[in-house]
């Protein structure tokens, strides 16, 4: 039977603490997602026994399930770009209040809510028939949910959180022929000195070394697929020599394109 919006696996993961697959934190595609990870019951926490870490794009904390309770779903912001741009800056907010993550405590009341949305996200993503469209809707209610829940941290929107949300944006869209921080720079209208200093202040990396960790991601998400060879890849990501390429991943990641497809090939 033929349906649509089918749910794609890549693009919104799900999965209880206990059944987190082994591959999962070392897994270059978590750099691709927005991931909640919820702690229900935490222990060394009296006073409020539920928090949720937001783990931004391209940062993957590597943190211990182990005894613990909780959730975790995981999200492509693709999730985000057909709403409203006041929503998405306001979802993206939330993901970098700290910096590198988000830990957020949950009150009683929020807690009830998420619970219940948590149960339909999980079972539409488990149905077979299951729809992108209705994982997208629910999953809007539960960040609503989140952001009315913090909305103190939002009385005073902060210039440069809407600095490095544009920079990314405008990343996500030239990282493939544009890897000069003076191209960046020019189109938000600032100069290139200060949009690093943001980058520090916000995300702890420069725009150089943000660039060249999204074309690492890239990379690497190709090489996973297996769809193109190693050449064709140097060529896709605007590299005029595949030896070049070789020489930037290996200086990026400590090792070749060659030996990180061989790699993943024996998981």
């Amino acid at each position: 039977m033929k349906f649509i919006h089918q749910i794609d696996p890549l693009k919104f993961i799900f999965f209880k603490f206990q059944d987190c697959p082994d591959y999962y934190m070392e897994s270059s595609q978590r750099a691709h997602l927005l991931e909640m990870m919820w702690f229900r019951n935490e222990p060394n926490n009296a006073d409020k026994s539920h928090s949720i870490y937001l783990i931004p794009l391209y940062r993957s904390e590597k943190i211990n399930f182990e005894g613990k309770e909780g959730c975790v779903i995981a999200f492509k912001r693709e999730y985000l770009e057909e709403d409203d741009k006041e929503f998405a800056l306001d979802v993206f907010n939330l993901f970098n209040i700290h910096g590198q993550y988000t830990n957020l405590h949950l009150d009683d009341d929020v807690v009830e809510t998420l619970q219940y949305l948590s149960l339909l996200i999980e079972k539409e993503y488990q149905n077979p028939m299951g729809s992108y469209l209705v994982l997208k809707s629910l999953l809007k209610v539960f960040l609503l949910n989140l952001v009315r829940s913090s909305q103190h941290y939002f009385l005073h929107q902060d210039i440069h959180q809407k600095r490095v949300y544009q920079f990314i944006m405008l990343m996500d869209e030239h990282y493939k022929t544009e890897r000069r921080a003076e191209f960046y720079a020019s189109k938000m209208g600032i100069s290139e000195k200060r949009i690093n200093q943001i980058l520090k202040e916000k995300m702890n990396k420069t725009i150089t070394q943000l660039l060249h960790e999204r074309v690492v991601v890239e990379a690497e998400r190709m090489l996973i697929s297996g769809e193109l060879t190693i050449k064709e890849i140097a060529f896709d990501l605007n590299f005029e020599d595949p030896a070049y390429f070789s020489r930037f991943y290996k200086k990026q990641t400590g090792r070749t394109p060659e030996e990180f497809k061989k790699l993943t090939d024996c998981l």
